[in-house]
């Protein structure tokens, strides 16, 4: 009984956001007859796809048992408004300008915390405040926008091009991120590395992994897909603002954690992002449907977000028990 109880943990822990996922497609066709219509998944799926890439680099971090990225935020912001002053040096310039920006931050925040073994969860946080800080003292708390004199439309259009005229350019990069990223976690010697630094750092230590400059990398990947997220907000609003990353942290973590993904490190799937980035989508979609505001949303998807972080501590406690 207590094997099955167990199996039935490890199934929960692997594929618990896709069952949620299919249990609220249900309820979705019994609470609207539109809820299945093109239109209607499609506007589920742009509306989380610049969640999703956030959370996929973000997803890196807490798998190498660094808890969670809070710098998330912060780097949105700064890549927003880096992308927009560089605009008159071209796209491609002020893309690129933008996501240096963020590996920028993400190498200072690798090194700080992989080098010194500083406390995650603090000094993301402290550079979060002080980047946000500092757009506000030289920009003040106004949105800027582009330069009236260069043509924008190539800005514009990164986050309202659609493929085949049906599906975002966001949801594309979402996708495939999350796919790239799986196979390389799963399947690659750096995924190795990955696991093994999250399941057990000083062993890692001992076996000659370089753990600092696997940490590193974590966290450069996921400032990067951070800075990717602020362009497209940048594009998406047509301005920068410091409070654009307000509250994609703490919906990222709520994904990470439906996926699987551990906050001690070391055991989910990255894949699995994309089921718990949907449940925030589809959570979001029925409830709007319904009539419910976004203020009683949020506090669906925290309420969510507890039961979650139960189960999965339940799950972990069942799994620590089998093997001890």
């Amino acid at each position: 009984m207590s094997e099955n109880r167990i199996n039935r943990s490890e199934f929960v822990g692997k594929y618990g956001a896709y069952i949620i996922v299919v249990i609220l497609l249900v309820v979705g066709a019994f609470v609207s007859d539109k809820f299945f219509s093109a239109m209607n998944i499609m506007n589920i799926l742009e509306s989380v796809a610049f969640l999703g890439i956030l959370a996929a680099g973000m997803s890196l971090v807490t798998y190498a048992g660094q808890s969670v990225d809070l710098s998330g935020p912060s780097v949105i912001a700064v890549a927003g408004f880096v992308s927009i002053m560089t605009l008159g040096a071209g796209l491609v310039v002020s893309i690129i300008a933008a996501l240096a920006v963020g590996a920028a931050i993400g190498l200072l925040n690798g090194f700080v915390i992989g080098k010194f073994r500083t406390n995650t969860v603090v000094w993301t946080l402290a550079v979060t405040f002080v980047a946000t800080g500092l757009i506000r003292v030289i920009f003040g708390s106004t949105n800027i926008y582009p330069n009236t004199q260069y043509d924008v439309s190539g800005f514009e259009a990164i986050s309202r091009t659609k493929l085949f005229g049906i599906v975002p350019v966001s949801v594309v990069i979402m996708v495939s991120l999350l796919i790239v990223l799986h196979i390389i976690v799963s399947r690659s010697k750096y995924g190795a590395k990955l696991k093994m630094v999250g399941s057990a750092e000083s062993a890692a230590r001992f076996t000659g992994i370089n753990v600092t400059r696997v940490i590193c990398s974590t966290f450069i990947i996921s400032s990067v897909c951070a800075a990717l997220t602020g362009v497209f907000i940048a594009s998406l609003s047509k301005s920068a603002a410091y409070s654009y990353g307000t509250g994609y942290d703490f919906k990222a973590i709520t994904a990470i954690v439906l996926s699987g993904v551990l906050l001690d490190g070391g055991k989910g799937s990255i894949l699995g992002v994309l089921g718990g980035v949907l449940t925030i989508g589809l959570l979001n979609n029925i409830l709007t449907l319904l009539g419910v505001n976004s203020f009683l949303q949020d506090v669906v998807v925290g309420a969510v977000f507890i039961l979650v972080v139960w189960i999965t501590s339940f799950s972990a406690k069942k799994m620590e028990e089998k093997y001890a």
